[in-house]
């Protein structure tokens, strides 16, 4: 019970995330560790575009984010063609997911003329109404 009112705390976004089944209480819960509303909505989108799990989210929110150095280096070393394909699928992704409040990846289109997938998470049939509603 004490757990479940700590998560008033997170902000309407997050909050809005762990009502629809986005993200679990247990993730909800290590982003309250993080300094300011801003912060744990930020890493609300991460859980949702990257699928953290909950020892990942409380990983990266107990040694702070170091993995974004890693990511930088290993992102210059790419081709300035997958830094923007990237970069593009990241954005689109996000707000796709944001606007439909479900995790959403994209496969494939890693090769030039390489097909993909855009694909929609749902918890369960009413869940796929929901989103099927919004979408249309």
């Amino acid at each position: 019970m004490t757990n479940t009112l700590r998560l008033l705390k997170l902000p309407t976004s997050v909050q809005t995330k762990v009502a629809a089944g986005v993200i679990s209480a247990g993730h909800a819960r290590a982003l309250l560790s993080l300094d300011s509303p801003e912060q744990m909505d930020a890493m609300a989108q991460r859980i949702v575009s990257e699928g953290l799990s909950v020892r990942s989210v409380e990983e990266l929110v107990l040694v702070g984010d170091a993995s974004k150095e890693d990511k930088k280096r290993k992102r210059r070393e790419r081709s300035k063609r997958s830094d923007e394909l990237e970069d593009l699928v990241s954005e689109l992704t996000s707000r796709v997911a944001d606007q439909l409040d479900t995790r959403v990846s994209v496969s494939g289109l890693g090769r030039k003329n390489s097909k993909g997938a855009l694909v929609i998470e749902c918890a369960d049939a009413e869940d796929l109404r929901r989103i099927v509603d919004i979408i249309d």
